[in-house]
């Protein structure tokens, strides 16, 4: 049965694009703003200060910024979506790391899958956890529920993006209808939807071949896509709508009304330099319960190798 779980990735990824567009991942604010939004504070730890905002921006610049993103079910109890979004604001570059929903991990000395996290103790547990298992500090984060996907992406005026084949699943369960044709074209909010969620067919033999994998290049495709045509200055002006939209359907510790402070910063992406990853690790079933086991060696040599720290 299909998911959620692919609607929800392209809602969070969009959540972050929209972020970058208004301020390149926000790199960090001033004093006063960074001590109302850095997350360490949530964590009980103190953030890095500076004697003024402009000695703190020309050494914050030079510091990669690592911002969580989280989408999570109609409940939100259940988070289905986990990804890392780990921005080198010096350089331009971007990499995504994309943590299984089913990964196992142990808290509170109960086994437990790392999506249900948020419901046992919010985002502080799932965020100790995420950089428990990479590594990686996490800056910022972003909680996003799926419902505002499609207005934002009308409000956008589409992404274009290349369909590889003839989609087409219907679901009367889950309401879920997909039809889209083979070829090039714009997609507006509801057939990005269907784009995002495919991964078979009604028929045996339909969809893609690698199944989840497929699905998966699929959403960066369009991620990229949709960075590629969207980070650009004339969508400035539509700031206001998008962040009203997402201010419904999204928890942060990012300050939406200081985004104009780094606007500039958005021209040193480079968007064909934007990687994509996915978590080492491979499926097990223990005790009648399906989990993806994180290989903690690769996963750590992942970032050591491709991430910046």
């Amino acid at each position: 049965m299909l998911t959620r779980k692919c609607l929800l990735v392209a809602c969070t990824l969009l959540s972050a694009v929209l972020f970058i567009d208004g301020a390149s991942l926000l790199a960090f604010m001033n004093k006063s703003v960074k001590e109302k939004i850095y997350i360490k504070q949530e964590l009980g730890q103190e953030p890095n200060k500076a004697e003024n905002p402009s000695e703190q921006m020309s050494v914050i610049e030079e510091r990669p910024v690592n911002l969580l993103v989280l989408g999570v079910d109609e409940e939100g109890v259940r988070t289905d979506v986990i990804a890392v979004l780990n921005f080198n604001a010096a350089q331009g570059k971007l990499n995504i790391l994309s943590i299984a929903r089913d990964t196992k991990v142990r808290v509170k000395g109960k086994t437990s899958k790392i999506n249900a996290l948020v419901a046992i103790g919010g985002e502080r547990l799932l965020i100790e956890e995420v950089e428990k298992l990479t590594g990686l500090p996490i800056n910022y984060y972003i909680l996003l529920n799926f419902k505002g996907f499609r207005k934002i992406v009308d409000i956008l005026g589409g992404v274009e993006v290349y369909v590889p084949f003839n989609m087409n699943y219907d679901d009367p369960e889950q309401n879920l209808h997909i039809h889209l044709k083979e070829g090039r074209q714009l997609l507006d909010g509801k057939k990005a939807e269907q784009f995002v969620r495919y991964r078979k067919g009604n028929r045996m033999g339909q969809g893609y071949s690698d199944g989840d994998i497929g699905r998966i290049k699929a959403q960066q495709e369009f991620m990229k896509a949709l960075l590629e045509q969207k980070v650009k200055f004339k969508y400035i002006s539509k700031a206001g709508e998008i962040f009203y939209t997402l201010k419904k359907y999204v928890k942060t510790n990012i300050e939406i009304g200081d985004v104009n402070y780094y606007l500039n910063s958005l021209k040193t992406i480079k968007y064909d330099e934007i990687k994509a990853y996915t978590i080492p690790g491979e499926a097990a079933y223990i005790n009648n319960i399906w989990y993806f086991i994180c290989d903690e060696k690769k996963t750590r040599d992942l970032i050591e190798t491709h991430f910046f720290r």
